[in-house]
Parts: C-alpha cells; sequence; structure tokens
C-alpha cells in the first residue's frame, strides 16, 4: 500500500513537471482548468520546448476575468523556470504595479512547498528576491516592468506581457499607442535572447492595439501566430458550437448578455469577442442611434412590415436567419426591433403565422432565394390548412451586392429617421458596429431589405399565394 502510495506521488510530480495544467493543478488543488486554459497551455509547453522554432510572437486573446493573468504570467513562469533555471523571463503589464504583483505571485509559488516538491533542485537566491526582480541559485531569474519602463541588465528567453493597455481612455489615445509600440521596437524586442518569445496576452481593446500593430507590420506578422477565445463563440469549434459561452461555469449565456447590456455592444465587442471597432472607420454611428420605448409606440398608429434573411441554402435544416419588423408612423419613422433565430423551414413559417397574428402586417418580405423555395411547400400547404394567407412578398437582390444594400440604409439613420425600441435591436447594433467585416450580418441584411419591402408596398407589389383552385399568382 505504501509502495502504491509512493508510486502515484510520482506520477503526480511527473505529470506536473512535464505538463503546465498538471503542474497547475498540483500547486494549486482549487484550480479547475477549462477547455481553454488546456488550449494555452499546450502552446506554452510547445514554446518552452522549442522556442522560436515555428514563430517568434504568440499573441493569446482572451475576455475579462477568464483566467489568463492566472496561467500566464504567473504559473507558465514558475513551471518554465522550474524547467529551465538557468532561463530569463520578463514580465510587462500596463503598470509596474501590476507587473510587480504577478512577480511576487510567482515567486511566492516558486518558494511553495508544492514547487519544491515538484522542482526540489530549483531554488531562489536569498539576496536578490525582491518582488520584481528576482534570481534562481543557477542564473535564471524573473524581472517586472511597466510597459514603456526600462529594461536594464536583463535579457529574456521569455518576454510575457500582460494586457499592454489599461483602459478606453488609452487605447483611444494615439500617442498613448505610439508610445507602447515604440517601447515594444526599441526596447522589449531587443532584450530577447536568440530563440526567445514574444507572448503577449491581452484582451483587445482597439485595432491599432500593440496586437493590432504587430500583425499589420511586415516583418514580424509572419512571424507570429494568434489564438483566440470570444466569449460567445462565433462559429462551431471541437470544443463549442457557435453560440455558446467560453466558460459557462464562471460566466454563462445570461451573465455576458447582462455585462454586454451593462458596458454596451462596442465594448464587448472589443474585451470579450476580441474583435475591436476602429471607431473612426465605422460606418453607422452610434450617435445616429435614436431610441423609443415599446410603451410610446404603441399609442401610435402604424403600418407593420416583417423582413426576413433566410441566410441558408435549400438543403440547410436549420441556420439562423435574421429577423426586421418595422412600425411605420404617420411621421414616416421607422420603429425597429430586430432578431435571429436558429429555425428549420417548418418552424419559420409557424413562427410567420404566429408573428402575423399579432402584428397584422402590410407585408411579409422573404428573399427569393433557394431557401425561399424549401420553404414554399410548408407555407402553401400551412396556409390552406389553416385558410389564413399571408401578405408575403418576394424580395429581390437584383445582383446588387449586400454590402450596398445595407449601406442604402446609412442616410435614413444619418437623418435620424430610424428609431430602435429600446432593448430589441441588440443583434442588429452588433452587427452594425462590426459591418462591413463582422462575421455576420443576416439581421442587417433583414433590415436592409425594410426600404424595398416598405417602398414597394406603395406601388404593385408581388404577392405570393399557394397555387389552387381558388388562389393564383396576381400583380
Amino acid at each position: 500500500m505504501q509502495e502504491e502510495l509512493l508510486e502515484e506521488h510520482q506520477l503526480i510530480i511527473n505529470q506536473a513537471r512535464n505538463n503546465l495544467i498538471d503542474f497547475e493543478i498540483a500547486t494549486n488543488p482549487k484550480y479547475d482548468p477549462n477547455w481553454h486554459h488546456c488550449r494555452i497551455a499546450q502552446e506554452l509547453e510547445h514554446i518552452e520546448q522549442f522556442g522560436d522554432r515555428d514563430y517568434k510572437i504568440l499573441i493569446i486573446t482572451v475576455p475579462p476575468r477568464h483566467g489568463k493573468s492566472q496561467e500566464c504570467s504567473i504559473d507558465f513562469p514558475a513551471w518554465f523556470l522550474g524547467r529551465n533555471p538557468a532561463k530569463e523571463i520578463i514580465e510587462a503589464s500596463y503598470s509596474a504595479e501590476l507587473a510587480q504583483d504577478f512577480g511576487s505571485k510567482t515567486r511566492e509559488k516558486v518558494n511553495s512547498e508544492e514547487f519544491k516538491a515538484i522542482f526540489s533542485e530549483v531554488t531562489l537566491r536569498s539576496d536578490e528576491q525582491a518582488r520584481g526582480r528576482w534570481r534562481t541559485q543557477e542564473g535564471g531569474g524573473y524581472v517586472a516592468v511597466g510597459v514603456g519602463g526600462p529594461i536594464t541588465g536583463r535579457g529574456a528567453d521569455i518576454l510575457l506581457i500582460d494586457d499592454p493597455i489599461k483602459n478606453r481612455e488609452e487605447a483611444e489615445s494615439e500617442t498613448y499607442r505610439n508610445k507602447t509600440w515604440d517601447w515594444f521596437t526599441s526596447t522589449a524586442f531587443t532584450r530577447l535572447h536568440p530563440k526567445g518569445v514574444v507572448v503577449l496576452i491581452l484582451t483587445r481593446w482597439h485595432l491599432d492595439d500593440l496586437a493590432g500593430r504587430i500583425l499589420t507590420n511586415e516583418a514580424l506578422a509572419d512571424r507570429t501566430k494568434v489564438i483566440k477565445f470570444p466569449a460567445i463563440a462565433t462559429k462551431d469549434g471541437k470544443h463549442r458550437k457557435q453560440g455558446e459561452a467560453l466558460w459557462p461555469e464562471r460566466y454563462n449565456l445570461d451573465a455576458l448578455e447582462e455585462i454586454k447590456n451593462t458596458i454596451g455592444p462596442y465594448d464587448f465587442s472589443s474585451l470579450y469577442q476580441c474583435s475591436p471597432i476602429l471607431t473612426e472607420n465605422q460606418e453607422f454611428r452610434p450617435e445616429w442611434y435614436k431610441s423609443i420605448s415599446e410603451e410610446e409606440l404603441s399609442s401610435m398608429q402604424t403600418a407593420n412590415y416583417l423582413t426576413i434573411d433566410t441566410a441558408m441554402s435549400k438543403q440547410a435544416q436549420a441556420d439562423y436567419c435574421g429577423f426586421c419588423d418595422n412600425s411605420v408612423d404617420k411621421e414616416n419613422f421607422w420603429n425597429l426591433k430586430a432578431w435571429h433565430a436558429k429555425l428549420s423551414p417548418e418552424e419559420l413559417v409557424d413562427n410567420l403565422f404566429s408573428l402575423h397574428e399579432t402584428r397584422k402586417y402590410s407585408a411579409i418580405g422573404i428573399e427569393k432565394t433557394a431557401y425561399l423555395w424549401g420553404i414554399k411547400p410548408f407555407l402553401d400547404s400551412e396556409q390552406r390548412k389553416r385558410n389564413k394567407f399571408l401578405p408575403i412578398v418576394e424580395l429581390q437582390h437584383n445582383q446588387t451586392a449586400k454590402e450596398i444594400r445595407i449601406r442604402g440604409l446609412i442616410p435614413r439613420y444619418a437623418s435620424g429617421s430610424i428609431r430602435h425600441i429600446k432593448g430589441r435591436c441588440d443583434t442588429l447594433e452588433e452587427e452594425q458596429i462590426q459591418f462591413p467585416n463582422g462575421i455576420h450580418d443576416d439581421v442587417l441584411d433583414a433590415t436592409a431589405y425594410q426600404s424595398q419591402v416598405v417602398n414597394e408596398k406603395q406601388k404593385s407589389i408581388s404577392i405570393h399565394r399557394p397555387k389552387s383552385s381558388g388562389y393564383s399568382r396576381f400583380r
């Protein structure tokens, strides 16, 4: 029994020596890593083993409070020095105080009994153990500095830069961004040893932040690898599907939605979705947004229009469809609510009847695509069964590019003629902020089609009726 315990103990030690995640668990029993921590650990282990063989700079973008600093700036330096006590690490952050705090926590870990049980041969020099500057007996060590500060007398096998930007004010300052870039290129990068690697860990604030500068620099971009973890998945992946949270045990979708409502879609896209927007290049300006409450709108006489971007092929069984519901008042203001939903053809048809029952649309516009013909049999059948016939308008894109259709909304927004119903246009605003570089635009395209259906309703429009003895298509 005693021998089995000793064997198990030795196995744990060996695993901790060789694997970063096992080291983190062994030195902190409360540590409960998520899959993205394991993915980051794999990349950091690759750097420890191969140095700059495959890339010189690793950029890791992670939302706030998702464990990036604990893993990258505290646990990894301790594990790296345990395996390489003669090598050197420089840690930098937006302030010297924060960098030194990382240094202090890493030093405490190296001095801990748990660390000594794993790396018994590694000890710190007694004459150099300041929280921001300490050395091992083998000559390696750790230096903590603030971004922009001097780095003298030390080189780096690993240059860790954790959040070089403190807040939105710094991010929006071109002077500060230039200062950070100058420090990186003239001071920090020059401290790397021949096989040294930069690990930049950050939440993105701005397209022109340090990560953005690196990725647009011809000399550095080809030597850089990026891994990013948006708080809400933008596409299906190995560990989660589109729309799922990164770390649901800590921040589930409800919590993330509350955060987005608090900080707004602009900062949420940058900080939590790892997709910063350059405000001066936004085509849909935030100052154009006007709002109206549902209570205010309920007292107005309106004509109601629904437009739908099916955003899928005829063969697709379930994907996101974009919806825009427009209440046009007597003064020709558009009052919008917009959303998307993942629906099968049958579910979409059922939704159309439910929405029309409540809203009594003057027209329901659906893009005339392969998918429209995919739902047509269900729609025709349901109309006959229910003896209710929807005012379907077949929308034509007429070979006009989607971006041009969407930009057609800009004059109406700029004139103050569109109002968003409070709390009902979050997805639309998020897509507008990222236009034309966003991953998704299904809701925005559905909104753009309002221009066609509202205008065409005043003319002679093509109305779709199911073919039967009692009904025919007419103009």
